[in-house]
């Protein structure tokens, strides 16, 4: 009641994940499985490419014709997530089982999904064969008063709009 006195934002859950600002109109979350587990704070280096070959070939009376083929995808890739203040239990365990060398073969497709403000996915990205290839905790310091963000580097074999 009062923090719509002081028009103040609200932290909420939606289907799970906890929203932070109310005034955020679209936002980024992860999917493990089947399920949203964590809402993030920004994310960059998404990016898809895909190679074309051209090939020139000759029409029945003898003229060149150009033409694009689509060739193979770029595999690999990096991508960099920002984790907020609340970080879900399920993604960062997902993190550390991916940093363990001893699962070096366990690899699980994560899913980006862009949602709006009624948390219907707009976009989704899924990136197989994902693991974190660093992870960078926040400083943290006596008398400090800024966000304890997490940093997180991603490297995926491929990834696909769903």
């Amino acid at each position: 009641m009062i923090t719509r006195l002081l028009n103040c934002p609200v932290r909420a859950h939606r289907n799970g994940v906890l929203v932070e600002d109310s005034a955020v109109k679209y936002q980024w979350q992860v999917e493990l499985g089947d399920r949203r587990v964590e809402t993030l704070k920004s994310v960059s280096g998404v990016s898809f490419s895909q190679e074309f070959i051209q090939l020139v070939q000759n029409s029945p009376d003898g003229k060149p014709v150009p033409d694009l083929v689509m060739g193979a995808p770029e595999l690999s890739g990096t991508m960099t997530l920002t984790r907020g203040l609340d970080r879900s239990e399920k993604f960062t365990q997902w993190i550390s089982d991916s940093r363990d060398p001893s699962r070096a073969t366990d690899t699980q497709a994560i899913v980006l999904a862009y949602v709006d403000v009624q948390n219907n996915a707009v976009k989704r990205i899924q990136f197989e064969g994902a693991r974190a290839s660093s992870w960078t905790s926040p400083d943290l310091s006596a008398g400090d008063s800024s966000e304890a963000d997490e940093t997180l580097e991603i490297t995926y074999l491929s990834c696909n709009p769903i």
